[in-house]
């Protein structure tokens, strides 16, 4: 039923935490003094062990903590007040203080990261977050994926988290927070759902189970980061177990027909991952981009023509006679940017929408339609792709991106306006594996080594 000072705190107020929530805190707050402490207060370094994988947000966090606390002291009824807000839902609230009670828990987070101690609504609405600060938010955000880990030095790369920072300011030097958390938001869906988990496995459930997907292939491309944007961004790519490599290669002039090999072949959803590099009569400064696109594929509802037909090749369920279609996918698809900015065009829903979620021709299907041969994604339907890779790859004018004509994804630029030609230098394809649904036991005790 918790120890003593549990009991004194459910004996004065109603609170939101279990009996053996409460337990577990009270045996946290007393390894968090063992740490450092004084007089029974916790410190800054009282923190900082507890956060390998975020240091400098354990001493943020501290100081927030601190600021919310009456007399300026964490004891542990104060620290439970605190973790309200942290841990549990603005209905479940008893003890924290009512101006906090509307913000989300990445709103909370964000607060934190950025060290501002304000405690009126207005004047955190007011705040300035810097191109730098909002950075630093994101990367502490993405480093809850390293949960009680080191960061090492080959692993801090703050290119994703500058990447999101590059769309949410879109060359704005500072933002108004609550502009920063709205533009946040909208790149990462999940952020509230992630910060949540996240101070959950921290204080009472080590056990809770989060992760990015496991490789199983070194990449040139993707990494940890990479994937922790991708997994808090999409729905379907949030319940990703493991990413199967499936090609990797610098371009070259015969890679359409292996590419060609891979999706007709795949029973999973495939990754699609492209490098481009401008030449010099697109920009001087040879910038390189990386964009890319997740195509869902439902095997109860095939829509490309040689796909059906390898699958029932006797054209019992399906007729030979048939308008063909070479296009496959389902709505779950989407594209996405990498870099230099980080955004993400889901499939839209409207009555307009095509459904040209991905094309595929290759002179190898023997159709005699008059459709280009290549590899597109989006587009209107009629020839005009929002990406369109050419079945001779490699130094082909005709690799292209149109921002203009996609009735298939949300429209905005997935790369700088000025492209349109391609000169893709490689290209990764990852086959997709979901997680099994399991049944987490929920555990009743928290043990520290």
């Amino acid at each position: 039923m918790g120890g003593s000072k549990s009991k004194a705190i459910k004996k004065h107020a109603k609170v939101a935490f279990t009996d053996s929530e409460l337990e577990i805190l009270e045996v946290y707050f007393e390894v968090l003094k063992c740490h450092d402490q004084i007089n029974g207060y916790l410190t800054q370094k009282s923190m900082v062990p507890e956060f390998p994988e975020n240091p400098d947000f354990s001493i943020k966090l501290y100081n927030w903590m601190k600021e919310r606390c009456k007399n300026q002291q964490i004891d542990y009824t104060n620290f439970v007040i605190t973790l309200e807000l942290l841990l549990k839902e603005q209905q479940e609230y008893y003890l924290s203080d009512y101006k906090f009670r509307v913000l989300e828990k990445f709103e909370l987070f964000a607060l934190i990261s950025l060290g501002c101690l304000e405690n009126e609504k207005d004047a955190i609405n007011r705040f300035q977050v810097s191109y730098s600060q909002g950075s630093t938010v994101i990367k502490e955000l993405l480093n809850m994926y390293y949960f009680n880990k080191e960061v090492t030095n080959s692993q801090r790369n703050d290119l994703a988290a500058r990447n999101v920072a590059n769309s949410i300011f879109d060359q704005k030097a500072q933002l108004p927070f609550n502009q920063f958390i709205g533009q946040a938001k909208q790149q990462l869906i999940y952020a509230n759902k992630m910060c949540k988990l996240y101070f959950t496995k921290k204080f009472i459930d080590p056990h809770l189970k989060y992760g990015i997907p496991t490789l199983t292939s070194s990449s040139f491309i993707l990494n940890d980061q990479i994937l922790a944007l991708l997994q808090m961004s999409s729905p379907d790519f949030n319940k990703i177990k493991q990413l199967d490599l499936k090609f990797s290669s610098s371009v070259g002039y015969d890679d359409l027909e292996h590419i060609t090999e891979i999706i007709i072949e795949s029973q999973q959803p495939l990754l699609f991952i492209f490098r481009n590099r401008e030449d010099e009569t697109q920009n001087d400064s040879f910038q390189q981009q990386i964009f890319g696109a997740y195509i869902s594929i439902d095997q109860t509802i095939e829509t490309h023509f040689i796909r059906k037909q390898q699958k029932d090749p006797m054209g019992i369920l399906y007729n030979p006679n048939d308008q063909v279609s070479l296009y496959f996918g389902d709505e779950k698809s989407f594209l996405f940017s990498l870099q230099p900015k980080y955004q993400l065009f889901m499939s839209t829903f409207d009555f307009k929408s095509k459904q040209c979620f991905a094309y595929l021709n290759s002179r190898a299907f023997n159709l005699k339609v008059p459709q280009p041969y290549g590899l597109g994604f989006g587009g209107d339907g009629k020839g005009n792709f929002r990406i369109w890779i050419d079945e001779n790859l490699k130094g082909n004018a005709t690799n292209r991106i149109n921002n203009q004509c996609d009735q298939t994804y949300e429209m905005g630029y997935l790369l700088e306006p000025h492209i349109e030609f391609l000169n893709l230098t490689s290209i990764e394809i990852w086959g997709v594996l979901f997680e099994e649904k399991e049944t987490r036991i929920s555990n009743q005790n928290k043990f520290r080594n």
